[in-house]
């Protein structure tokens, strides 16, 4: 699960954060706000503003939601292939392109809380990525460091490094180390060793990450699937690609590999997705609605569950009342699953309506420039809507009414 984000020099990134990030000096930064010289009030704050099991993302078209999304799948890619590759995939323009100021490198740093499978307990461990524009524009990974964050005898969180690497040389575990390829990262190398658990453990809580694109319209859908983009094949799949055009070879797989739960499962969905009436006089999104929502839940049901689901307009072309489905199964996901974790951007109040303040983040933008104007804030700072929350008031009716595009400005008189 991850507690926090940070992203500098990045597409419309400046230096931007989602939840808490950890200092070297035991300071948290949350939601991109350190400020003060107060280290145990910041501690304190540890948990108020960090992100949850379930996000929304919301703000006006082109406040940067969609970017921090794709952001994180070029961190995904760049960790389990190399940022070479990773920078012109999936629609990219070239990492050159995607940094703001030309001469610094972009970062990336993750809070993470994870599970040790032998011990059952939780870890707090913090991921850095550096990566600066080589002299032929190419994107080299210029340093990263991996580290555990642990307690002191004051309650606060100190970092521990467990890897450190600048410029392709530095130390696993105390140990001298170097690489050779600066396209790719250690984590990505050393994560696939066992021996190297947190190493490891952040390895496989990063390749797990899914981004979830059943509500785009970019590469088909599963009435008219891309072979060739998705890479489909016939026979069993065992998990739902990007785009749910194998939702039908996942069907195969669950059937054959275990028919009874395939049976329990089918029918529970289906048991959950309203009946569309009149359904010849709607237009042809919604008619295909059904399938859509059924992907949805197929994919919540996933007997390996993601560690974090990325979903942008998951709420797209859904009638009202699948939205409230939709809405009560991410809600059913992040409960059933401790570890795992939902975020998504939506511009629809109906979804968030029963969510609380601490897991909405709102993106706003100056548009003064072209980029790096972005802020990131949660819904949760503001003594107002917190107010309004408390006294009984849905965030969707709350967002509604204005009170989450703009801080409000209310100070608590007491």
């Amino acid at each position: 699960m991850i507690y926090g984000i940070n992203i500098v020099n990045f597409d419309v990134f400046d230096d931007d954060t989602a939840g808490v990030i950890v200092g070297y000096d035991g300071s948290v930064d949350d939601a991109g706000k350190a400020g003060g010289t107060d280290k145990a009030a910041k501690a304190a704050k540890q948990d108020e503003f960090r992100m949850r099991g379930l996000n929304a993302l919301i703000g006006r078209n082109n406040t940067g939601k969609t970017s921090f999304i794709n952001s994180m799948s070029f961190v995904k890619d760049t960790v389990t292939d190399n940022a070479a590759d990773a920078s012109i995939t999936r629609g990219r323009p070239g990492f050159y392109n995607l940094l703001i100021d030309k001469e610094k490198p972009a970062v990336f740093r993750v809070f993470f809380k994870v599970k040790d499978a032998g011990s059952g307990e939780s870890l707090y461990l913090q991921y850095e990525l550096a990566i600066k524009a080589g002299v032929f524009k190419s994107p080299l990974i210029s340093g990263e460091r991996l580290s555990r964050s642990v307690m002191d005898g004051e309650g606060r969180r100190r970092l521990e490094t467990v890897m450190e690497f600048a410029d392709g040389k530095g130390q696993v575990m105390g140990r001298e180390a170097s690489i050779n390829d600066h396209h790719m990262t250690a984590l990505g190398i050393y994560g696939k060793i066992a021996e190297y658990k947190e190493i490891s453990l952040i390895y496989s809580e990063i390749r797990r990450w899914f981004f979830c694109k059943f509500s785009s319209d970019e590469q088909g859908t599963h009435q008219n699937p891309n072979y060739f983009v998705d890479g489909n094949a016939p026979g069993g799949h065992k998990h739902l690609n990007s785009h749910g055009t194998n939702l039908d070879n996942v069907l195969e797989y669950l059937d054959t590999y275990d028919h009874e739960y395939y049976t329990k499962c089918i029918t529970e969905i289906n048991s959950r997705i309203p009946a569309m009436k009149k359904k010849k006089n709607l237009p042809d999104t919604l008619v295909e609605s059904p399938g859509r929502l059924f992907m949805y839940l197929l994919m919540f049901r996933d007997p390996e569950p993601k560690s974090t689901i990325f979903i942008e307009a998951p709420d797209k072309d859904l009638y009202h009342d699948m939205v409230d489905v939709l809405a009560n199964e991410f809600r059913e996901f992040t409960i059933h699953n401790r570890y795992s974790q939902i975020v998504f951007s939506t511009h629809n109040p109906y979804i968030v309506e029963t969510m609380s303040p601490k897991e909405i983040w709102v993106f706003t933008r100056s548009f003064a420039r072209t980029e790096g104007d972005v802020s990131i804030r949660c819904a949760a700072e503001d003594k107002l809507v917190m107010e309004l929350f408390n006294q009984g008031v849905g965030m969707g009716a709350i967002w509604y009414g204005g009170h989450l595009d703009e801080q409000t400005g209310y100070e608590d008189e007491n």
